[in-house]
């Protein structure tokens, strides 16, 4: 009889979730959705979500992996590019015989050689006319003009004395400034000794009209005129030219010189050069 009783129990229940499934399937069909369907997608997408989660361990992984190359070539492009330089460094050849050191910066340059002097030799020679202390000369010191300079040297050489063919040092690279209406190009050098003898400093005889005078171990470009005057290089100077025991010109003790040998005087030995 149990059995009975629970076998009926069993087919209205089976009966009742078929009437269940039906009425769902009813309200699905209804409500224009199928719970297939949607279980269908529902699991479809789940696998998808877990598909893109198992990739992106990778993902990670290869972006860990360019960021750690990008880093390593930087790396090691740094070396390479040290070697890359010195290598270039090292094939760049060297002019023959240039031995020369690099030119120095205006703070470093020697202030000798910011003046410019030159080898001139004398073409003509005249008194001028308004002043009883100068001398006006023409002097060839290797460009197309020749210059015309007062020189305040009447007093201590004669026309003979002072004429043309003599070599002479000039600064060529002073303002011109007119010395009682007569305008000078450049300044002629001499010594002038504790007793007012006046001696000019002379050339070698093979020294070159022209060539610039040069002390060894110093470089550096003259300054222009405009330089010279404003930043008071002849006054910086002046005060160290001096003539040596060797009756030698000098700047700070060492030698004027020219291709064919140093600057002299005649007599005046550690006298002062103007």
């Amino acid at each position: 009889l149990l059995l009975l009783i629970l076998h009926d129990a069993c087919n209205m229940l089976d009966r009742s979730v078929a009437m269940v499934d039906g009425m769902i399937e009813e309200l699905e069909a209804f409500l224009g959705v199928s719970s297939k369907n949607n279980c269908a997608m529902k699991d479809e997408k789940k696998k998808k979500v877990e598909k893109e989660q198992a990739k992106q361990p990778d993902k990670v992984k290869d972006e860990k992996r360019t960021e750690k190359g990008i880093e390593n070539k930087k790396t090691d492009s740094k070396p390479d590019e040290k070697k890359n330089k010195a290598e270039k460094q090292n094939k760049e050849p060297k002019a023959a015989g240039d031995t020369k050191a690099a030119p120095a910066s205006e703070g470093e340059q020697p202030e000798f050689t910011k003046l410019e002097l030159k080898v001139g030799v004398l073409t003509k020679t005249w008194f001028h006319p308004d002043s009883e202390k100068l001398y006006c000369e023409e002097i060839d010191v290797g460009e197309e003009a020749q210059r015309q300079v007062a020189s305040g040297l009447r007093h201590h050489f004669s026309l003979e004395e002072f004429c043309p063919g003599r070599k002479v040092v000039v600064v060529t690279n002073l303002k011109a400034a007119k010395m009682a209406g007569f305008e000078s190009q450049g300044m002629v050098m001499a010594s002038t000794s504790p007793d007012g003898k006046v001696e000019l400093l002379d050339p070698p005889h093979d020294a070159k009209v022209g060539e610039r005078i040069f002390i060894e171990g110093l470089t550096g470009e003259p300054f222009n005129p405009n330089q010279v005057q404003k930043k008071k290089v002849l006054q910086a100077v002046l005060p160290d030219l001096q003539t040596n025991d060797d009756c030698v010109a000098c700047w700070q003790g060492k030698p004027f010189m020219t291709s064919a040998g140093p600057i002299k005087v005649k007599s005046n030995k550690k006298c002062p050069i103007g």
